[in-house]
């Protein structure tokens, strides 16, 4: 039985030659393919799939046989989703099933689910298993934590496997299942982006104004400390003024280099010097 596809060729290719049976084609397999070859009688005989595949090379076909090409490496098929966290906020991502057909097993595929195989028979029923998963999440686990996204990979991945695969019997091989980011729809992500701009504006002003309140305050407590300090020593305002521009340069002295000299013309600052007494004279 498992020879019976290459033996069907093999006399299909030799009756082709001796009676030149006109339409008679060759048809090529590529590497990673399989040709399904699905036979059409015109009058008599069996007709249906070949239950062994062509594969990589070429055969030659009756005008009466199809060829389904079937890819039998890895593909990726993909789902965008638009749906409700478990806290009612909705977020978006794609989900991708990576699978192949097993080698071998392609007219199983084709004579049992056909050709669209993924879109008759699996699609739906992953979109579910995703959309569950991710509605037992809340919008910031999705969003921020990768290690939700590891669970609800493996979990779909289970799902996919033993509650369709395995159960229905399709000869596919699951790679593996991934979820891409997840994300809030582009308009909730906009109007949070403004209101994280707007919020950090306000909190700005709050601390502008903070250290405004914190400058007026220190300056209010230092005028009266210096006032209080000139009543102590009996000093007009005059005479605190020059006071406090004497201690000011002092300080500048104390902390410049030892061979700094300063000139000090008083009558031109304005010192306020007590006038020198003429008595005795």
């Amino acid at each position: 039985m498992a020879s019976s596809g290459r033996i069907f060729s093999a006399m299909l290719g030799t009756l082709c030659l001796l009676l030149t049976t006109p339409g008679c084609m060759l048809v090529a397999v590529d590497a990673g393919h399989e040709g399904v070859l699905v036979q059409k009688p015109f009058f008599f005989g069996h007709g249906g799939v070949e239950p062994v595949p062509a594969t990589t090379g070429r055969i030659l076909l009756a005008p009466t046989t199809e060829v389904i090409d079937v890819d039998v490496r890895p593909l990726q098929y993909s789902e965008h989703f638009d749906i409700i966290s478990a806290e009612n906020a909705p977020v978006s991502f794609d989900a991708f099933l990576i699978a192949n057909v097993i080698e071998g097993r392609s007219p199983d595929l084709i004579t049992r689910y056909g050709f669209n195989w993924y879109q008759n028979n699996v699609k739906e029923a992953f979109r579910t298993f995703v959309r569950e998963e991710v509605q037992k999440y809340p919008l910031f686990e999705l969003t921020t934590k990768p290690a939700t996204r590891a669970r609800l990979q493996d979990a779909v991945e289970q799902e996919v496997r033993t509650k369709l695969i395995e159960k229905q019997g399709i000869p596919v091989r699951l790679n593996r299942v991934v979820i891409g980011s997840i994300l809030p729809p582009k308009g909730v992500l906009e109007q949070t982006a403004q209101t994280i701009i707007q919020e950090q504006r306000k909190i700005t002003m709050i601390e502008f104004q903070k250290a405004e309140e914190s400058r007026e305050k220190a300056e209010k407590q230092r005028g009266m400390a210096d006032r209080a300090y000139r009543e102590h020593l009996g000093l007009t305002a005059p005479e605190f003024v020059d006071l406090r521009r004497i201690e000011v340069q002092k300080e500048i002295v104390q902390h410049a280099p030892s061979n700094l000299t300063i000139i000090m013309g008083m009558e031109k600052l304005g010192i306020n010097l007590p006038p020198i007494s003429t008595t005795g004279q």
